[in-house]
């Protein structure tokens, strides 16, 4: 079983992201997410109150949980799955490496 761990979200102190993939906000309530056209799963965060601005829930989890790396500006599903936005299904990459896995995968041609 896997322990579900939270961080609070970089600049937005009011939200965490667990190593699952989920969010919550200041009230501990789990946030729901939206699917994009593109099957990424999205959350809409607001600062102070100021208009929601969409992320990208693989990104909020790599950048918490792996930290940024300026050398691989991508986030890539190790499985393919854009769904399972699990730390351990993440890496960051390159834009080159993002293409060869998801062609090698069958996600592309």
């Amino acid at each position: 079983m896997t322990i579900e761990v939270w961080k609070e979200i970089k600049d937005f102190e009011n939200y965490q992201v667990s190593n699952l993939g989920r969010v919550k906000n200041a009230r501990g309530k789990i946030m729901k997410q939206k699917t994009q056209y593109n099957g990424y799963k999205n959350v809409g965060l607001r600062k102070g109150g100021n208009k929601q601005k969409m992320f990208l829930v693989h990104r909020l989890v790599a950048t918490a949980f792996i930290g940024v790396d300026e050398n691989n500006p991508q986030v890539n599903h190790i499985d393919g799955n854009k769904e399972n936005n699990n730390v351990s299904n993440l890496e960051w990459c390159t834009a080159s490496e993002n293409k060869k896995h998801a062609i090698a995968t069958g996600l592309q041609e």
